[in-house]
């Protein structure tokens, strides 16, 4: 049976709402990170802490994929499960669940990396699907900091909304 995500009242964050608009999709992001929208095909957001001059800036990252030609999400997953290994150095998936978002599933992933410049990474992921569309939350942060911003991330992940997207609406 899949876990279920965090109780709402789990953490007092101060989060300010953004929706994006081109997917509609909702993500909560900590007061004073800086935010670029849509800086590439399929990264509808990404939001970076203010500069810090020890190195890492944590930050979160929405990707938005088209799934129209048929992965559930769990192939999409496991494709990803794949993606990373071949992409990140040094990458260590450290847990991955299926977990319930109201009533929808979701694939939370905690993995460690390397970034070159900056060291260890800790990242958590939170992916699912609406209509056709997949949608993945993932936040990073050193390693060593993970622990001060995990129940951000949580917070994060459990107010995190996906939208509706132009294909799925014409699909309708």
């Amino acid at each position: 049976m899949p876990a279920s995500y965090p109780s709402e009242g789990e953490s007092d964050v101060d989060l300010d709402e953004y929706r994006h608009p081109g997917t509609g999709c909702v993500v909560s992001v900590p007061p004073g990170w800086d935010r670029l929208e849509d800086p590439q095909t399929s990264v509808a957001l990404i939001a970076r802490e203010p500069e810090d001059p020890a190195g890492f800036r944590a930050n979160l990252v929405v990707t938005v994929d088209d799934l129209s030609s048929g992965p559930d999400l769990e192939q999409w997953q496991a494709d990803t499960d794949r993606l990373l290994r071949q992409e990140l150095r040094n990458y260590f998936l450290l847990d991955r669940e299926v977990m319930q978002f109201g009533d929808q599933p979701v694939v939370r992933r905690l993995a460690h990396h390397a970034s070159p410049d900056t060291g260890p990474v800790t990242m958590e992921q939170w992916a699912m699907v609406s209509g056709s569309t997949g949608y993945t939350l993932t936040a990073s942060v050193a390693t060593l900091s993970y622990d001060s911003l995990a129940d951000v991330f949580s917070s994060i992940a459990r107010r995190f909304r996906p939208g509706s997207t132009r294909h799925d609406e014409e699909a309708t």
